[in-house]
C-alpha cells in the first residue's frame, strides 16, 4: 500500500509537469477494467470525465461500453495549466465499445484475468501556445483540432473482493488521426512545427497505456482511483517531437464504481 501511495504522489506530479504546458490533442480515457465474475454481473463506474459500463452475457463473455469527456477548455483564456483530474487545455472525448473474455483464476474466484478487445472514435481541440502571447485573441486562429478511430486489446488481472478490488492492465491502442486542423496563426512563425503537427495523421500511431486499478467500499460501492499512463510504442513513427507535446502521458482518474452482482451473497453465506 506504501509503494501504491508512493507512487500515485509522483503520478500527481507528473501530470501538473506534463500539462501545464502542453497542447494536448490526446488524452488517454480510463481503462475499463470491470473484473467480472459471473453470468449477469454489472460494473460501471463514474469520475469526472470518464463513464464506462460492462455487463456478463455468459460466465465468461462480457461487453462493455465506455464515455469520454474532457470538458475543460482554457476556462475562457485563462490557463493556469492542469489539475490531477481534468486537462483544462482541451475539450473532447471519445466513445468505445468492446468485446472480452474473463474467467476466475482460483477457486475462491478471488483472482480473476480478462481480454476485451473494442473500437473507438473520439476527437479533441485545444489551443496553440501562440494564443496565450497574443494580443488579438481569436480562438479559431489559434484552434488545434482532431479526430481519431482507435482499436484497442486490454489483457488484465486484478484482486476482486466485496471491500478492496486491485488490478493492472495493459492497454495497446492503435490510434489513427485524420481531419487535422490547426487556425491559420497557431504556427504562424514555424512552418516545420506546422508541418510536423499536420504529419500526425500520416501513420498509425501504436500507443502502449498501462493501468493501476485501486477500488475501496463495500460491496456494491465503492471509490475507485486509476493511475494511468500513455507511451508510443515507436517514436520513429511520430515526426520527432517528444509524446508529451502533443499527447498527455500521465493521468489519474477518480470516481465512483458500482457492481452488480450475487457472488456478494455467495461470498457473505460462506463466511457463516
Amino acid at each position: 500500500m506504501r509503494n501504491y501511495l508512493n507512487l500515485t504522489m509522483f503520478a500527481c506530479c507528473s501530470v501538473v509537469t506534463f500539462s501545464a504546458c502542453n497542447q494536448h490533442i490526446y488524452v488517454p480515457n480510463t481503462v475499463n477494467e470491470p473484473l467480472l465474475k459471473e453470468k449477469h454481473e454489472f460494473k460501471g463506474s463514474v469520475s469526472p470525465s470518464n463513464y464506462q459500463a460492462a455487463f456478463a452475457l455468459t460466465n465468461h463473455v462480457a461487453v462493455m461500453a465506455n464515455g469520454q469527456y474532457v470538458y475543460d477548455f482554457l476556462d475562457g483564456g485563462n490557463d493556469e495549466g492542469s489539475d490531477v483530474i481534468v486537462d483544462s487545455d482541451t475539450r473532447g472525448g471519445v466513445i468505445e465499445g468492446a468485446v472480452g473474455y474473463f474467467t476466475p483464476l482460483d477457486q475462491k474466484k478471488r483472482m480473476v484475468f480478462d481480454v476485451y478487445g473494442g473500437y473507438g472514435k473520439g476527437s479533441f481541440k485545444t489551443l496553440a501556445d501562440a494564443y496565450q502571447s497574443s494580443n488579438n485573441r481569436v480562438v479559431n486562429d489559434y484552434l488545434l483540432r482532431t479526430h481519431f478511430n482507435k482499436y484497442f486489446i486490454q489483457p488484465g488481472i486484478g484482486f476482486s473482493h466485496p471491500v478492496i478490488e486491485a488490478a493492472f492492465t495493459s492497454r495497446i491502442s492503435l490510434v489513427k488521426f485524420h481531419n487535422l486542423y490547426a487556425g491559420s496563426k497557431a504556427f504562424e512563425t514555424d512552418s516545420a512545427e506546422r508541418s510536423n503537427y499536420m504529419s500526425i495523421g500520416n501513420k498509425v500511431l501504436p500507443l502502449y497505456e498501462p493501468a493501476f486499478t485501486f477500488r475501496v467500499g463495500y460491496k456494491y460501492v465503492k471509490f475507485q482511483m486509476q493511475l494511468l499512463f500513455s507511451l508510443l510504442i515507436n517514436d520513429e513513427a511520430y515526426g520527432g517531437y517528444n509524446i508529451d507535446d502533443y499527447f498527455q502521458p500521465v493521468a489519474l482518474n477518480m470516481g465512483v464504481s458500482v457492481n452488480i452482482a450475487h457472488w456478494y451473497d455467495d461470498f457473505r453465506k460462506k463466511r457463516r
